[in-house]
């Protein structure tokens, strides 16, 4: 049995998604001793704006880690971590209102 997505998501990303939410996909891909994980989900309005804001302050932060950092991407926000042989990847879509989460082991 897997550790669900979203405990992923809150354990590698740092917080939690907001709770008003459908989970749009929830994919796990084994590929012998290597995964990925997508998850993707879709914010309420208010959700959406809730994970906005968390997010603007993380961007302009300075961060210790330069490996994992939120950034600004096309309609929202990106995500990019490399750590221990895994790579987390997040997208945040302000205007579709979509989260997607990808868990890479290798």
């Amino acid at each position: 049995m897997r550790t669900s997505s979203e405990d992923r998501f809150t354990t590698n990303i740092g917080f939690s998604l907001p709770a008003d939410k459908k989970v749009l996909k929830d994919e796990y891909q084994d590929m012998l001793q290597d995964y990925v994980i997508i998850y993707e989900v879709e914010l309420s309005v208010t959700a959406n704006q809730q994970l906005t804001n968390k997010i603007k302050t993380l961007t302009s932060a300075d961060i210790a880690d330069k490996d994992c950092k939120w950034s600004l991407a096309d309609n929202g926000f990106s995500f990019n971590c490399n750590k221990d042989r895994k790579m987390y990847f997040v997208k945040h879509d302000t205007i579709k209102r979509i989260v997607v989460y990808e868990e890479w082991a290798d």
